[in-house]
């Protein structure tokens, strides 16, 4: 007897995509940096209990230790008015990767959303591409400050300081985001819904909600999640820019933007402006460089090599 040929089981398709992935140095160093950011920010003050923001029964206490330098009990020194460099660091991070998450959440939403039906209806194809040239032509930072100007007071007013704070940055970088996400869900609308098995769906009368959700959005997928992750970057860096500039928290809550502007303000202490400038650049460039490996990964052209 001849020894039966062993079939190997076909492997998953994220099997395939995660190996691509992991074969990319630069996207694995971003995810274990981005890692490590993470648990920094939401583990780290479950041990590291020290105040971030000035409360009035430590405030003499807390203006006598400012402008330390690193040291066992402020391993990053303090800054002008004694909180802790550390401690702002984790709450500020919270706020800062908080906001490019969900902002980049909601261009994802609405940019897939006009995508899809920008490529799918043909008589919905050219108001909303104008309307997405016409956000395209605004410029963004002072848009911007425009909404944080007019809208903020009401927000602050309705949801709190800081919460309302959150709202409007996070509703004004997602609404004036969405456009680059937009162009490339509708470019691959236009190709898949040629394909054979969306023409097959469409002749067997299946209703045009069920062919985007069944099949158009499947396969549009991948561009829009490389997408999330470059946004991302961009939407931690637009609301660092916004807190650098005095139009974003309350002047005592903590983001890695706002601490920039403390630090540059108070030049006398250089080197309180390093640690998170070097927060910003590491969460940049990880997520940059993983959303490199998932475009690579998520290539059929590159996985099959």
């Amino acid at each position: 007897m001849t020894d039966a040929t062993v079939i190997e089981a076909p492997r998953s398709l994220w099997l395939d995509v995660w190996a691509q992935f992991r074969a990319h140095r630069g996207a694995m160093v971003g995810l274990f940096v981005l890692i490590f950011l993470l648990l920094f920010v939401l583990v780290g003050p479950l041990f590291w209990t020290k105040e971030p923001i000035l409360v009035n029964s430590n405030t003499a206490q807390m203006f006598k230790s400012r402008n330390l330098g690193a040291s066992l009990t402020n391993p990053l020194g303090t800054d002008q008015v004694g909180r802790d460099i550390m401690a702002r660091l984790m709450l500020g991070g919270k706020v800062s990767l908080a906001v490019g998450f969900v902002a980049m959440g909601v261009a994802i939403g609405v940019g897939t959303l006009i995508g899809v039906l920008a490529g799918y209806f043909r008589a919905l194809d050219n108001a909303l591409m104008r309307l997405t040239d016409m956000f395209l032509s605004l410029p963004l930072l002072p848009l911007l400050l425009v909404l944080v100007y007019l809208y903020g007071g009401v927000m602050r007013a309705e949801f709190g300081p800081n919460l309302g704070t959150f709202f409007i940055i996070v509703a004004g970088i997602g609404l004036t985001s969405w456009m680059h996400v937009a162009r490339i869900v509708r470019g691959q609308v236009l190709a898949v819904k040629e394909r054979e098995f969306v023409l097959a769906a469409r002749s067997i009368g299946t209703p045009s909600r069920r062919i985007i959700t069944r099949h158009i959005l499947p396969n549009v997928l991948s561009p829009v999640m490389v997408a999330a992750t470059l946004g991302i970057a961009n939407a931690i860096i637009t609301e660092s820019v916004l807190s650098f500039l005095g139009q974003g928290f309350q002047p005592d809550f903590p983001t890695w933007g706002s601490m920039l502007n403390y630090a540059y303000n108070n030049q006398s202490y250089p080197v309180q402006m390093i640690w998170p400038g070097l927060a910003i650049s590491l969460t940049v460039l990880s997520v940059n460089y993983i959303g490199d490996g998932l475009r690579d990964a998520l290539d059929p052209r590159i996985r099959g090599r």
